[in-house]
């Protein structure tokens, strides 16, 4: 663990408070609660709270300083060419086209006033009357905090829940409310969904890679068959096409699994990243790999299975390596089109220079534009894992998609490792949280591989299969061993590497303001504008640890 102050190392989460007794405030309960268990290290706390309609005047706010900040600048340079240039100005009505003509400058000066000063008053009202049952409590050793992330509070496992806190960009505010229940069923829900997603859109993707071959295509659509059969064409779509429509149709799905995601009420942006991979990289083995290697098979041999069902197995084995081709292609594809596409960046470069010819107009804007994002976790690893599984799985049924499977590790390391270190931003730290994910992936990936191979022995009779039986069980048994022995580092920080000392005293002051939501801190400097959510410090002084 870094030596580094990190907020977060600071604070705990606190979920599903219960109501507050007659009398006393949600800010009283909270700080009585944790002071009594915490005598020495509590520091303050922050009750969570409604911020729906602050945050709504904050965007708007910042909307119309971005729209007068861009305002300026375009009149400032039309002063240059022109001086005698009259201000910008704009219709107020549905999309500038309709409704009275005014200043736009003058404009949004007044609108800024007059949304600061809503702002200023709903403020006042979350602070005083939105309080949610969750809050952030802090404390001034790193030890305290680390120890009461990891321990039971109550009696009753649906109150005072706590978990250790994430950084503040990544808080989730909307989710930190959700009682517990509430949670569990929205789990379970998501997950009914995620099930039928794979289910039907396993349909699509069988019928795609059926129709998208090029026998299929002109028996489907007979009129493309003086087109099919022009040599460079037919050359070309039968290299690309099933791939690029099969790539193109997955491209639909991260945003979705995104959103279920963190409609299970998940309070950190890593984790929704986390449980989004997750269902990606299922949904693309499922999918892919096995819709895909089924889909195409039965569809060229379903006759023959009508006629005689028993021959299943046999037909498997023989079309099987014919889908060899497909997925060597789509892992050539991969690399040679995707890590030509990431090293050059010839799309957001083009994007870039675009918005700034066209759209940007100030210094932020063109700051905004230029900013390259972060990795894609949440795509990155799945599409990894999908490569990984096609490689092991086909090694057995068609050995030559080894070397590509080398190339695509082997260019990717090298080309992901520098646009990590010098190119993309992360948009937050999971501190190695992500690592236990892709393990988990990576031994499904091992057994599904075994799995294959024993089968695929099977069925072409040879006869020391038998002897590869237990490689399931010894990859299962291994798993089993790593989650128990380092999962739970992954989950909770140790206490002694927590009681490392730090290169500084934290500045406790400095570690609490940094979770004030922006839209609650917007126009703030004094302190007194908190007093209804935020408690007081218990006690002077920090600890190191």
């Amino acid at each position: 663990m870094s030596p580094e102050v990190r907020a977060d190392q600071f604070a705990i989460l606190v979920r599903d408070i219960p109501s507050v007794s007659e009398g006393q405030s949600k800010k009283e309960q909270v700080d009585s609660f944790f002071r009594a268990i915490y005598p020495e290290t509590f520091y303050r706390s922050m009750v969570v709270t409604n911020n729906k309609k602050v945050n709504k005047i904050y965007e708007e706010l910042v909307g119309y300083k971005k729209k007068l900040e861009r305002a300026e600048a375009i009149y400032a340079e039309s002063k240059k060419t022109n001086p005698d240039a009259l201000k910008l100005s704009h219709k107020t009505g549905f999309l500038g086209i309709i409704g009275e003509k005014v200043d736009s400058i003058e404009f949004y000066n007044d609108k800024i006033k007059e949304l600061s000063q809503q702002l200023e008053a709903e403020q006042k009202v979350t602070l005083k009357e939105k309080h949610q049952s969750s809050a952030l409590v802090f404390f001034n050793s790193r030890v305290a905090a680390a120890s009461a992330s990891q321990n039971l509070h109550a009696p009753i496992v649906d109150t005072w829940t706590v978990m250790d806190a994430p950084e503040p960009r990544q808080l989730i505010w909307t989710n930190l409310s959700k009682k517990f229940y509430e949670r569990i069923i929205r789990q379970y829900v998501v997950y009914v969904i995620v099930f039928l997603t794979i289910f039907f859109y396993i349909i699509p993707i069988g019928f795609i890679s059926a129709l998208t071959t090029l026998d299929n295509l002109v028996k489907l659509l007979p009129f493309l068959k003086p087109v099919v059969n022009l040599k460079v064409i037919k050359t070309v779509l039968e290299a690309y096409l099933p791939q690029l429509a099969l790539i193109i149709f997955l491209a639909l799905l991260p945003k979705f699994l995104l959103f279920l995601s963190k409609a299970e009420g998940i309070p950190s942006e890593s984790h929704v990243v986390r449980a989004a991979s997750g269902k990606y990289f299922y949904f693309t083995v499922l999918n892919v790999f096995i819709g895909v290697t089924l889909g195409g098979t039965l569809f060229t041999s379903f006759k023959s299975i009508e006629n005689d069902p028993n021959s299943i197995f046999r037909v498997l084995a023989k079309s099987l390596p014919q889908n060899a081709t497909f997925f060597l292609t789509f892992v050539a594809l991969k690399f040679f089109v995707g890590y030509g596409l990431e090293l050059s960046r010839i799309v957001p470069l083009i994007i870039f220079h675009l918005k700034k010819k066209y759209l940007c107009k100030t210094e932020a804007e063109i700051k905004e534009a230029w900013a390259p994002g972060d990795l894609g976790y949440a795509t990155r690893f799945p599409s990894d894992m999908l490569i990984m599984t096609i490689v092991l799985c086909y090694s057995v049924i068609a050995p030559i998609i080894i070397p590509f499977g080398v190339v695509y590790f082997g260019l990717g390391w090298l080309l992901l490792r520098n646009q990590t270190l010098k190119v993309y931003v992360p948009s937050f730290e999971s501190y190695g949280r992500m690592w236990p994910h892709i393990h988990t992936r990576m031994l499904a990936t091992l057994i599904l591989f075994q799995a294959t191979m024993l089968g695929y022995f099977g069925v072409k009779e040879f006869k020391p299969t038998p002897v590869l039986f237990p490689l399931p069980i010894f990859s299962l048994i291994f798993g089993f061993i790593c989650q128990k022995k380092f999962r739970r580092f992954f989950v909770s920080p140790a206490l002694e590497v927590v009681s490392h000392e730090l290169k500084e005293v934290p500045n406790m002051e400095a570690v609490f303001r940094s979770f004030i939501p922006p839209s609650l801190s917007a126009g703030k400097t004094d302190e007194h504008q908190f007093e209804d959510a935020l408690s007081h410090v218990s006690k002077p002084g920090s600890s190191s640890v």
